[in-house]
């Protein structure tokens, strides 16, 4: 099936729905409506995220490119998103002519520029707020302004964990580390009722008419800890995959159904590829796009991809929330992790060591060294954009 083709009459309407938090495998897989959902989409099991929390990992999706790129590159930082030098997916559809929303719990989190409206729904009010019903109006106000992309905020499980975990517990914390078991099935519970709120909003596309025309992206921006390492009550803090390692499902009338994808790819190839399905090319003169497309995997050439990952945790025992200090390099079996504040090195074998409890670095691997150079090349390649485009981060 050549993807490419697909949409030569028309526009595709373009809806993406976050599920903030919800980004754990484990959990995702006992959940069965996740697992049905599948049938219907193509399944991408192996999604890297840029930063596992969401400010930096959304404005890394938006610009296809790092933070340290685009310049968010800290939990502070939405401030410092290079709006000169960076042309967001937003910008494009808009010049395509699409209509642009954006339905999320407060401003900052995605760059804003690009969009038509901006609906928010506050931290006082959304404990109170029905989202299958906001995001049901919200779809059938937009239904006839087409071609639309709309971006929904899922915040439920994230919002959740802030009385059960983020206030009630430190990051060492011993209650609750002690109680992984009990603190994985509340996570459950919360992917559950993630579920039940993406069935409903596919039931309401459908009643719209809009499942034909449209591209449904459902995915997740980072996962949680649920006591998995001292140090890390939910995420942000460290990058185990526990965290990194997300999902999306890519559902279209035209698109390959019961596909999964389990090569890594990374949440800066979206955008990338929802211009290559458009045919948009990339404007001249703003920073490049270091995203990939993902459409060579549709069309069953899958190739390997490095991921790059950061993250400065507002806690734990190293702290960093105004810029990062944790970088790690990711292959499909490999992670290398690098800690510039206390110069640790981790390295995984992902294939034996899921779970990343057998640090290897320092064993005189041939491949700590190969990670290690894919690492300071691309602090390089970040580096030399910048000076190119005259932007200190």
């Amino acid at each position: 099936m050549k993807l490419l083709n697909l949409f030569k009459k028309k526009k595709p309407n373009i809806i993406m729905i976050l599920i903030d938090g919800g980004g754990r495998q484990d959990a995702l897989n006992l959940v069965p409506f996740y697992q049905e959902l599948i049938k219907d989409s193509t399944f991408f099991s192996s999604l890297i995220t840029y930063a596992p929390y969401s400010i930096s990992s959304l404005h890394a999706l938006f610009a296809g490119m790092y933070g340290n790129v685009n310049g968010v590159n800290g939990y502070y930082k939405s401030y410092n998103f290079d709006k000169k030098n960076v042309f967001a997916l937003t910008q494009y559809l808009k010049e395509a002519g699409y209509y642009t929303e954006l339905d999320f719990v407060i401003e900052d989190v995605i760059p804003a520029q690009g969009f038509d409206k901006i609906r928010t729904f506050g931290k006082d009010d959304e404990k109170d707020i029905d989202l299958v019903q906001r995001h049901s109006e919200i779809l059938n106000q937009i239904k006839d302004k087409k071609p639309f992309f709309v971006f929904l905020d899922y915040n439920k499980i994230a919002l959740k964990l802030q009385p059960l975990v983020i206030k009630k517990y430190t990051d060492f914390s011993e209650e609750y580390f002690k109680n992984k078991e009990k603190n994985f099935s509340t996570y459950v519970k919360l992917v559950e009722e993630s579920a039940d709120h993406i069935k409903k909003i596919l039931d309401k596309i459908k009643e719209l008419g809009l499942y034909e025309d449209s591209i449904i992206i459902i995915f997740s921006d980072h996962g949680s800890s649920v006591g998995d390492r001292i140090g890390e009550k939910v995420y942000g803090v460290y990058l185990y995959d526990y965290t990194i390692n997300c999902w999306a499902y890519l559902i279209g009338n035209s698109m390959p159904k019961g596909v999964e994808i389990k090569k890594q790819l990374r949440h800066i190839d979206i955008m990338p590829t929802i211009l290559d399905i458009l045919k948009i090319k990339q404007k001249e003169g703003y920073k490049p796009i270091q995203g990939k497309s993902f459409l060579s995997f549709l069309n069953g050439k899958e190739e390997d991809r490095i991921a790059y990952s950061e993250t400065g945790g507002l806690g734990g025992p190293t702290p960093s929330p105004d810029v990062h200090n944790i970088q790690s390099v990711r292959t499909n079996v490999w992670k290398l992790v690098y800690n510039k504040t206390n110069k640790k090195k981790e390295l995984y074998n992902l294939e034996q060591d899921k779970e990343e409890n057998n640090n290897l670095a320092g064993k005189g691997l041939e491949i700590e060294d190969k990670l290690w150079k894919e690492l300071q090349e691309i602090n390089e390649e970040h580096k030399k954009i910048n000076e190119m485009y005259k932007t200190k981060l």
